[in-house]
């Protein structure tokens, strides 16, 4: 936390050296971009939404920075300048956990606006030691900032501030070198001649120092000068530059190293410049030398800790962007490379206590591959967990170890012996992974050469560590959370499926349809292809569907399935778990089991084309018993079933033996229920005069026996007698009411003779009396022929209707009238008190007469008028057709397979006399008010 404030002491701040090292830096600053990148790098490794670099001079100026308004970059910092202060005052991190609760940081703007709470700032601190300006992090939330944190920060600071003294140095060479130019001409600092007319070489005093030698020296040998006093690899380079100046250019200028007599090596600076006379023709060269060995190692050293920082910028930026553990190793080699290592290691333990993975760079890969012939894992190589290398020990113990050559490493591990020899190491450096005091695993670096380890090389190698934890860390936390995500969306599929299953073998009562969109849901989720099937009365099994996630491989599926059901023997995997109702696992299907199923040669090929690798077969199991069989099947390259696939299945076959179980009860029902409807629907009579067809059609959906039925029957007059109804309800007792009231009906009919009224009358009152409790609708009608009022060709139609919808008549020419009763009377059931009225109408012959139930002609999207109205349409399109034609037009036209109400219907066609019709004198064919062959001609209700 944020240490007592105001610091005691002298105020640094205003420390004029101070401000001068700042703005020496600040001067040379090139632009925002480096420090942009290094400031985002600090957000998204920190976790913050903002971030910014600034130099303190007399105040804080912004340089670069990241999630900052635009023109904030080089101005002041107008709200965290307070907090750079105290950073740069106390020359340490500057850790604000919530500034808001700091008495002396609350009032600050940056506060109290709401942008500052949690700040976290290291500072820069120059090569002179000043502390010229703050790398700072900050968000406007609290938030706890750990040790790792810090550190982190600082060692990003470390990289700033080489930046900008990177920046620095560059100008400072430049200044140099010009100030050089003027020293060596006004001073003449190791100053040498050569005489181009005699080839005299001469070297004043300090000159010949450079080379180690006391006293001037003067020689006519350059070509000796060249061979004993000139590196070999620059001698080409002296001598085109001496060229060039003689040619034309008058200059000479080269960089050349220098052998001194004690055998050292300097690097020096040669500048000259031709002598020519009065003619311009060239005399002699004049020059001096002057000895930059120190320079350029102090340079070299300079621009090898810029390098190294770089280096850890570029791979800390490339750590970020990594998604995969298997990257890190040749990402880490890259920073690695600037110390000289040839190779790198990174173990990691994997999440959740797993095992600890070795991940090597692809050198060290390729030369187990060539000296072992060893193909090495792709998703690291699993180490046993015990202290024999150095890569388990650092793992398992946090200890640092650095081994300069190859006899260190064996002396404290043995077995680095065998590793060295294929591999050809000898400096090793193992470091601890570690984030928040938890161990992650080891990073090990190889030289192939013996390697000292400088403080600034552990330094390095520390950065490089820290970051590469960092980003193993948060890939760790990734996979995690990916493994939770996939194992959460394959859970979620598995319920989707069940789900999906459940609708599917709820959705209908038809069992192939069911089990084949079954198929189809399994397939692919549960397996690549899938077969099911089911036992007879018998117990012999037959394919009822199938399935395969390549389109074009379902016809040849099929082909399979049919000729597995007919071949397979008794060790077939159906056959063994219909037999036994246990599922069975088969993660490895091999071709001896499938030639003891599968005796056929023909259907062994067949099966061989649908890819077959590994099984799962779950028994279809309801109420104790086994039903069949549900198979699923993967390809190689799918692998085997999980066990929570296995699981998904059972549950899969166990909701299917229970639709399977369903549809059979359901069906022995409906068959049931259909042989009791058609037991009481008996077959109509065939009398001379009319010709009558008849039709019973049950609903389309549920096991319910309807209530719908018809009858027709001659009495024993003569007179022919129709009746058709509907018992209210759709179930077993309404089924059980239409048969009493069906065979009351009719006894009392034939019994008493009495028209269709009457009849109904004595049926609503025996309903009643023998508390039947039922309602139903009825129409009774008669056909009459024996008045002698009706010529030869007429019939006289005398009807009764208990709430029935009325009777529709189709005239010999076609025309279609509804015999609607106006008022209509109660239906049974009611009020057996009530009055009921007969309707007459005289028929020509040829009329047909159309008795049906309301089934036909109500539905939810059609009401009853609407209905009645499509159906006399239809009679009237149909009128030239035979009456079984006629019938079968009708249903066709107006019954819907997914009807819910059962329909009967009773047509009647009218036929002509055969024989005259006797007559008492003086009557007459047709009675009073009746033309002559009308073609429907409704007649006045009349007592009974």
């Amino acid at each position: 936390m944020l240490s007592a404030f105001p610091l005691p002491g002298p105020d640094v701040v205003g420390d004029p050296h101070r401000i001068a090292a700042a703005r020496r830096l600040l001067v040379e600053v090139p632009g925002p971009a480096a420090f942009d990148r290094l400031s985002g790098l600090a957000a998204r490794l920190l976790g913050t939404g903002h971030a910014k670099v600034t130099l303190f001079t007399d105040q804080d100026t912004v340089v670069g920075g990241y999630g900052l308004p635009p023109g904030v970059v080089g101005g002041p910092a107008l709200l965290t300048g307070a907090l750079s202060a105290v950073t740069v005052r106390q020359g340490s991190a500057l850790v604000v956990q919530d500034a808001a609760a700091q008495p002396h940081l609350a009032h600050l703007p940056a506060v109290t606006s709401g942008q500052v709470a949690a700040y976290l700032g290291a500072p820069l601190v120059a090569a002179s030691g000043h502390v010229v300006g703050v790398l700072a992090v900050y968000d406007p939330r609290p938030r706890p900032w750990s040790d790792d944190d810090a550190a982190l920060l600082e060692q990003l600071a470390a990289s700033v501030i080489a930046e900008l003294e990177l920046s620095a140095a560059r100008s400072a060479i430049g200044v140099s070198l010009a100030r050089l130019d003027v020293a060596l001409e006004a001073a003449s600092i190791g100053i040498w001649e050569r005489d181009l007319r005699t080839g005299v070489v001469h070297w004043d005093e300090r000159c010949a120092a450079i080379f180690g030698i006391e006293g001037a020296v003067e020689t006519t040998s350059v070509q000796d000068l060249m061979s004993e006093r000139i590196h070999p690899d620059d001698r080409d380079a002296v001598t085109e530059a001496m060229r060039s100046a003689l040619s034309g250019t008058g200059e000479f200028l080269v960089e050349a190293r220098v052998l001194r007599v004690d055998g050292t090596v300097r690097w020096t600076v040669s500048r000259g410049r031709v002598v020519t006379d009065s003619a311009g023709s060239p005399r002699r060269v004049l020059g001096t030398a002057v000895d930059v060995t120190a320079a350029r190692e102090q340079a070299e050293r300079r621009m090898s800790a810029v390098q190294r920082a770089a280096a850890i910028a570029e791979v800390a930026a490339q750590l970020a962007n990594a998604t995969r553990i298997t990257q890190l190793a040749e990402i880490a080699l890259r920073g690695a490379a600037v110390l000289g290592a040839e190779s790198i290691g990174l173990a990691v333990f994997d999440p959740g206590g797993g095992p600890l993975r070795l991940h090597l760079t692809r050198r060290i890969v390729d030369a187990v591959a060539s000296e072992a012939d060893v193909q090495l894992p792709p998703e690291g190589i699993p180490l046993e967990q015990d202290d024999e290398l150095p890569t388990q020990y650092v793992a398992r113990h946090g200890e640092r170890l650095l081994f300069a050559d190859a006899a260190a490493a064996e002396a404290r591990f043995p077995r680095m012996a065998e590793i060295n020899a294929v591999l050809g190491t000898r400096a090793v450096a193992a470091l601890p992974l570690r984030v928040e005091g938890r161990p992650l695993g080891s990073f090990i670096v190889v030289w192939a050469t013996d390697h000292a380890f400088t403080e600034s090389d552990v330094e390095l190698l520390e950065g490089l560590t820290a970051q590469i934890a960092l980003t193993a860390s948060r890939l760790q936390a990734d996979l995690v959370r990916a493994d939770a995500v996939a194992a959460m969306t394959e859970a979620n599929g598995r319920l989707q499926l069940l789900a999906d299953a459940g609708r599917v073998l709820s959705g209908s009562l038809d069992i192939a349809q069911q089990v084949g969109q079954l198929a189809d849901l399994v397939v692919p989720t549960l397996a690549d292809w899938c077969w099911l099937v089911v036992t007879d009365e018998q117990g012999r099994l037959h394919e009822l569907a199938s399935a395969h996630r390549d389109p074009g491989l379902r016809a040849e599926l099929e082909l399979y399935v049919h000729s597995m059901v007919a071949v397979m023997t008794e060790h077939a995997a159906a056959q063994v778990v219909t037999r036994t109702g246990r599922p069975l696992v088969l993660p490895e299907i091999d071709r001896e089991r499938v030639e003891r199923a599968l005796p056929e040669d023909a259907t062994r090929q067949l099966l061989a084309r649908l890819g077959l690798a590994s099984g799962t077969i779950v028994p279809l199991v309801a109420r104790g018993q086994t039903l069949g069989a549900l198979g699923l099947f993967n390809a190689a390259d799918r692998g085997s079933h999980t066990q929570a696939e296995i699981d998904t299945a059972l549950e899969v076959g166990r909701r299917a033996g229970l639709a399977l179980h369903h549809a059979r009860l359901y069906g022995q029902q409906r068959a049931l229920a259909d042989a009791l409807q058609h037991s009481m629907l008996t077959a109509p009579p065939e009398p001379d005069h009319c010709e009558i067809v008849v039709r019973y059609v049950p609903a389309a959906a549920g096991a319910e026996i309807g209530g719908d039925w018809y009858d027709a029957f001659l009495e024993a007059g003569g007179a022919t007698v129709l009746a058709i109804g509907d018992v209210v309800g759709h179930d077993s007792r309404a089924a059980a009411a239409m048969g009493q009231v069906r065979g009351l009906l009719r006894g009392i009919s034939y019994s008493s003779g009495a028209p269709p009224a009457e009849v109904l009358t004595q049926l609503d009152r025996a309903i009643r009396g023998l508390a039947l409790d039922t309602m139903a609708t009825a129409l009774v009608a008669r056909i009459e022929q024996d008045d002698a009022d009706l010529r030869l060709d007429q019939a006289r139609l005398r009807w009764s209707s208990a709430g029935h919808p009325p009777p529709i008549v189709v005239a010999p020419d076609g025309v279609v009238t509804v015999l609607e009763p106006l008022p209509a009377d109660l239906l049974l059931g009611v009020q057996p008190s009530t009055a009921r009225t007969d309707r007459v109408v005289v028929l020509p012959a040829g009329s047909t007469l159309f008795l049906y139930t309301d089934g036909l002609v109500e539905r939810r999207d059609r009401d009853l008028d609407t209905g009645t109205a499509q159906l006399a349409a239809v009679l009237g399109e149909s009128a030239g057709l035979t009456l079984d034609e006629l019938c079968d037009r009708v249903l066709e036209q107006l019954f819907l397979p997914d009807a819910e109400d059962d329909v009967a219907l009773l047509a009647v066609r009218l036929s002509a006399h055969s024989e005259p019709r006797p007559a008492e004198a003086g009557s007459q064919l047709v009675p009073p008010g009746i033309e002559p062959a009308p073609p429907v001609q409704p007649v006045a209700g009349t007592d009974r």
